[in-house]
């Protein structure tokens, strides 16, 4: 071996990222708001968090879709990592249905499209910087302008990529997608949703799009939560449990009644757990009353439920995995389109400002980005005390 490149020398370079690691975790566990006890995922023996890959679920709706003759699913070599590979292993008899393609997403829209036009329900996927970043012309002149069923996994989205870093962290897709005519925009909170979301766009005629993480993400539904294309689920939190889920109730956004909250906090994807553990913050913490909006379908958008969430509580946050006013800005719209100001309204975003991504595990850099609970309960404080003066 080389000897400039002997045991010692290793072990002082594993040594100097050993003590710099260390010193990065003191300072990102400095910089996570406190309260008068630890609220951290599984930190306490009460309100404890199953976690699972969201991809999972991707990878369980795909293998049941292949059942359908009409489904095909086309990888850009990562159909592993993106669970799209659930989809070949089920169906080894369907091998000259389906494609494995190099990293050429284009060409793989071009090839979707055709096999739509003909009237297969073809699934396309990639890391979601690709399939909905570089690939972003094709599927607007060729997918959505010729309303082909085209549907689209957006994998691996937000910052859950984690170490692979700003390269690979989709941030903008969200603002990106929703603009696109006959384009449909799932962002589904967990794997169970997941699973229901990519049956859904399934079943749609169109473009459609399922916009999922990579790494595990807390479960906070079950499959017998409502969940219904289209319309957004009101959670509200309850009292502390031994299980997270069990603290929460969740309905549809039709059959929810106002209880008078005093804020809402309106959430896409991931965020959406993070927001639940924000209302159990507030509630602990201040006695404050929280409507959490799981908006999991953005194109069709509720504004019914958004619209409500404002008139009744007067006090707006949304929160998104993603530049900060991709998700928020189309919140923002849907209200002062449609609000009547006979009482006023106070509302902030939560969002990666204005900023690239970075290498990180996700959870790190969760904390980094300011995406936790504790810091959308710090900022959703602040806005209360505000309105309240």
């Amino acid at each position: 071996g080389d000897p400039q490149f002997n045991p010692e020398k290793v072990d002082h370079l594993f040594k100097i990222a050993s003590d710099y690691q260390k010193e990065i975790d003191q300072k990102v566990e400095a910089s996570l708001p406190k309260f008068s006890r630890p609220y951290w995922w599984n930190a306490n023996s009460l309100m404890q968090v199953q976690m699972e890959p969201t991809r999972n679920g991707f990878g369980r709706a795909i293998e049941e879709l292949g059942k359908d003759k009409k489904v095909v699913a086309l990888g850009a070599d990562i159909t592993a990592s993106i669970r799209m590979d659930k989809f070949y292993a089920s169906h080894p008899e369907r091998k000259n249905r389906f494609f494995e393609i190099g990293i050429a997403e284009a060409n793989m829209t071009l090839v979707a499209s055709g096999l739509a036009k003909e009237g297969k329900i073809p699934f396309i996927g990639s890391y979601g910087v690709f399939v909905t970043g570089r690939n972003w012309d094709q599927l607007r002149t060729t997918v959505c302008y010729n309303n082909y069923n085209v549907k689209i996994a957006d994998a691996h989205a937000g910052i859950s990529v984690g170490e692979d870093g700003a390269t690979h962290q989709a941030l903008e897709d969200i603002s990106n997608l929703y603009y696109l005519p006959n384009m449909h925009l799932a962002i589904p909170c967990d794997a169970i949703e997941t699973e229901k979301a990519t049956q859904a766009i399934a079943s749609i005629h169109g473009p459609a799009v399922v916009r999922y993480a990579r790494e595990a993400t807390p479960l906070v539904t079950t499959s017998d939560t409502p969940y219904q294309f289209g319309l957004a689920n009101v959670i509200r939190y309850r009292s502390e449990k031994k299980n997270f889920m069990e603290a929460f109730q969740t309905k549809l956004s039709p059959d929810y009644t106002s209880e008078r909250e005093d804020l809402a906090l309106i959430a896409c994807g991931p965020m959406v757990a993070e927001a639940m553990r924000a209302a159990y913050i507030l509630k602990e913490e201040y006695n404050l009353e929280s409507r959490i909006l799981n908006i999991h379908t953005l194109k069709p958008i509720d504004k019914k439920a958004i619209l409500k969430a404002a008139e009744d509580t007067n006090l707006i946050i949304s929160i998104e995995e993603h530049q900060v006013g991709g998700f928020g800005n189309i919140i923002a719209g849907v209200i002062a389109q449609n609000k009547k100001y006979s009482t006023p309204l106070l509302m902030d975003m939560i969002g990666v400002e204005d900023r690239f991504g970075e290498s990180g595990e996700p959870w790190e850099l969760t904390k980094v980005f300011g995406l936790t609970a504790e810091h959308i309960a710090q900022r959703a404080k602040e806005l209360y005390d505000k309105k309240s003066r």
